[in-house]
């Protein structure tokens, strides 16, 4: 699905992104600074879903991330973000999508609900159901040059 930067209003950060950022393991430092530019630039709202944090704060201990750090960094990270939040209605969506993956489809269904015009991940494979336009941030970054 094609779309152009000027429609653009708002992102959704899938969980590897959220985690890409907190320790670029797949993005550098240069790349993180340069999608969130492009997003305070343009005015973006950016999301993040709300039921993902125990997620992330999992990975980041069992990547070495001291207790208190991990904290801190999902902190800073939704000091820039807003949450998105799950509802009876995205579960059911959820469940009744064709996604392989309930974590996956769930992370649709919350954008797909909240009006949320882009998803943006680092597998973008995984959300080839999407009805939304999937982003890889590199590509996400590479739209706006």
């Amino acid at each position: 699905m094609k779309i152009e930067p000027r429609n653009i209003y708002s992102v959704l950060l899938d969980v590897n992104v959220c985690i890409d950022v907190l320790t670029e393991r797949c993005l550098t430092s240069s790349e993180i600074k340069q999608l969130f530019i492009i997003l305070r630039r343009n005015k973006i709202k950016t999301y993040i879903p709300a039921c993902s944090l125990d997620t992330i704060y999992y990975v980041l201990k069992r990547m070495g991330v001291e207790g208190d750090n991990a904290k801190d960094s999902i902190q800073k990270l939704i000091k820039y973000t807003s949450l998105a939040f799950s509802s009876n209605e995205s579960v059911h969506y959820s469940f009744g999508s064709d996604f392989k993956d309930f974590e996956d489809g769930l992370i649709n269904a919350i954008a797909v609900k909240n009006n949320i015009d882009v998803i943006i991940t680092s597998n973008v494979a995984d959300f080839i159901k999407s009805i939304l336009p999937i982003f890889h941030p590199k590509d996400f970054i590479k739209l706006f040059s």
